[in-house]
């Protein structure tokens, strides 16, 4: 007897032991079936930020900088430059809690110099940005470039697109064409920032055609089969100016049946919101252009739902003057402001796998 229930008692043990294993092994399959779900439901952060005349304050000979120098009219200092890389981190760091941007877009940085302080000078050195930029001819010494977390990217080829310019004061920056992997999702990046509406708006038909060789060199890639296209940038125009309209040909015919090549994500922000204010006005001069198969991969972000405008609280100027809410600036014509740029950032969460 004593035998046999030694017997029972070590069958009942096996049998929860097994219980266990299978419960174990339902558990390990069921987590396997969900792998590619959970794959495919990987998001990524994708940001383009005019980030205000990211100047390092010592004289360029090459450029006319000189206003951003100890000696120049805006009196820029070491000071104010560092508290403004700093105030720059913060704004990508609170973006997310949970994680970092993979890929930052900037314009209006000046060189080298001020995107290794931004990622290694700043609490970005914790993701480890690398960065792409190239030096322009733009009479400023202002350019675009791109950040990249190397654990998400992987670059295949990037190269500028120099607008080509008859006049001298025509210099403006280049287009900054990237190609690369994010996760496992090929894309072809463009990272504009268009010659501004100065002197009357005489530079309207150079952005035009800024935008017309964009089109151009996505088209070209488009016959050789690619269909990942994004386009972002400050572009000194609203979705809804003929400039952008026909130079990224995104006109809208309800009677034909061919889907277009791209979609402004900012088509509807007119009279609603935008990410820059000139003169009383809300402008959305910040733009995200993409292609069908990137439209869809699109997630709409809580914090700045389908916008993709990125205004938390301490990138606002607190004004009562103004219905719509006007970014806090580092400068307001030459008076020091201590805010962070005159632009808001654009948000863009696409799933990538």
């Amino acid at each position: 007897m004593k035998h046999s229930a030694f017997f029972i008692k070590a069958m009942n043990l096996h049998q929860k032991k097994t219980k266990v294993k299978l419960s174990r092994l339902k558990r390990l399959g069921v987590l396997l079936c969900m792998l590619p779900a959970l794959a495919s439901a990987q998001e990524e952060i994708i940001v383009f930020h005019n980030c205000e005349n990211l100047f390092y304050p010592t004289k360029d000979s090459l450029h006319a900088d000189d206003d951003f120098t100890y000696e120049g009219k805006k009196h820029w200092t070491f000071k104010k430059y560092q508290t403004k890389l700093n105030q720059l981190a913060k704004t990508y760091i609170s973006i997310d809690a949970k994680q970092m941007p993979s890929l930052i877009a900037l314009a209006e940085i000046e060189n080298d110099k001020v995107l290794e302080a931004l990622t290694k000078g700043t609490s970005l050195r914790k993701v480890g940005y690398k960065y792409i930029h190239y030096p322009s001819h733009d009479i400023r010494g202002i350019d675009v470039a791109l950040l990249y977390d190397t654990n998400k990217f992987t670059i295949i080829e990037s190269r500028p697109l120099t607008p080509v310019s008859q006049r001298e004061e025509d210099r403006t920056r280049d287009v900054l064409y990237v190609f690369g992997v994010l996760n496992t999702m090929p894309i072809h990046i463009f990272v504009v920032h268009a010659p501004s509406r100065r002197e009357n708006n005489i530079k309207k038909d150079l952005r035009k055609k800024i935008f017309e060789d964009v089109y151009s060199h996505i088209k070209t890639l488009q016959a050789k089969g690619e269909k990942n296209f994004l386009v972002m940038g400050d572009m000194n125009d609203n979705p809804w100016d003929e400039t952008i309209e026909q130079g990224f040909h995104t006109e809208r015919d309800l009677k034909s049946e061919i889907s277009p090549l791209l979609y402004n994500l900012m088509q509807d922000n007119k009279d609603k919101t935008g990410s820059y204010f000139f003169n009383g006005n809300v402008l959305s001069f910040d733009q995200f252009l993409v292609s069908e198969s990137i439209k869809e991969r699109i997630v709409f972000s809580p914090n700045c739902n389908n916008t993709f405008i990125y205004k938390p609280s301490f990138l606002v100027k607190q004004s009562k003057r103004t219905k719509y809410d006007v970014p806090f600036s580092t400068y307001k014509g030459m008076k020091y402001e201590g805010g962070i740029s005159d632009h808001f950032p654009i948000i863009l969460r696409l799933k990538t796998n």
